[in-house]
């Protein structure tokens, strides 16, 4: 998966086409699946802007300026709706069965689907899990002060997309759809009960610092009163526990930290992302 890979499809399609690309796929995609209330329109027609959710950053502020304009429209132009990004959902369901509208090939919608590892990974631009009655796609989207979840099955049209307008929207969205998910009983997406076990005073002195990743940035582990707290993103940092000395978790995300024996090196695990850390502080 890669946004600066959609960015090279997007132009791709551009000089395949002859055609700007909102327009492309007004016509071949949102149209055709009735999404309505979605455009790749970059920056927002005055006739939408009233109608839109404005972006906001991690203290609930909003962002000066209002949405940002985003050139890289494949990957992070899109304005649309939950109703929309659900159609969409619905749509790769049934190509999948051979049931389309045509937007999508059965052998298209099925490649999309493939499951790349032994269980769970990227496919071709979505995240996928299986195989089963839990075989499942999904796809995150993060842009400045917005976070999104689409979160849908394959062989049945179970599914639910939370859209928010702010920096710390992504947790929120994850425990709706934990809470969908408990309410009509999915097979995933459930809460789990986790045990958490106290570290040896040596193991707790070697976490705290700063880590870096090639994907999505630098982490912080602090110790503040007693308690390790960890921040993903700057700012936020929230409590850190341990299930094993080698294996920590927080409690807003399905997410572990798998540190190495020496506290310096790890990777993090979460669904399909499995992301190497180093510790540079």
């Amino acid at each position: 998966y890669s946004g600066g890979g959609y960015s090279v499809v997007q132009q791709a399609m551009i000089d395949r086409s002859g055609r700007p690309f909102d327009a492309l796929l007004m016509d071949t995609v949102l149209k055709p699946l009735g999404m309505s209330d979605s455009s790749f329109a970059q920056p927002l027609p005055a006739a939408l802007q009233a109608r839109a959710a404005l972006p906001h950053d991690r203290r609930g502020q909003p962002y000066a300026g209002g949405p940002y304009t985003y050139p890289e429209l494949a990957a992070a132009g899109l304005w649309t709706t939950p109703t929309d990004l659900a159609k969409f959902a619905l749509e790769v369901q049934r190509a999948a069965s051979g049931k389309g509208k045509g937007v999508l090939s059965q052998a298209s919608a099925r490649t999309m689907l493939a499951v790349p590892g032994k269980d769970k990974g990227y496919a071709l631009g979505l995240q996928v899990e299986g195989p089963g009655a839990a075989a499942s796609f999904e796809h995150g989207g993060s842009n400045m002060g917005y976070q999104n979840t689409l979160f849908a099955y394959t062989d049945h049209g179970d599914g639910a997309v939370v859209l928010t307008n702010g920096d710390n929207g992504a947790e929120l969205a994850q425990g709706l759809i934990r809470a969908i998910a408990a309410e009509y009983k999915w097979p995933t997406y459930q809460s789990k009960t986790r045990k958490a076990v106290p570290l040896n005073a040596a193991r707790r002195a070697a976490l705290p610092g700063r880590y870096v990743t090639r994907e999505i940035g630098d982490f912080t582990i602090e110790e503040r009163d007693g308690q390790l707290m960890l921040a993903l993103r700057a700012g936020q940092y929230e409590p850190l526990y341990a299930e094993s000395p080698e294996v920590l978790f927080v409690l807003s995300r399905d997410a572990d930290l798998r540190m190495a024996p020496d506290g310096k090196s790890g990777r993090l695990v979460s669904g399909a992302f499995d992301i190497a850390f180093q510790r540079v502080e």
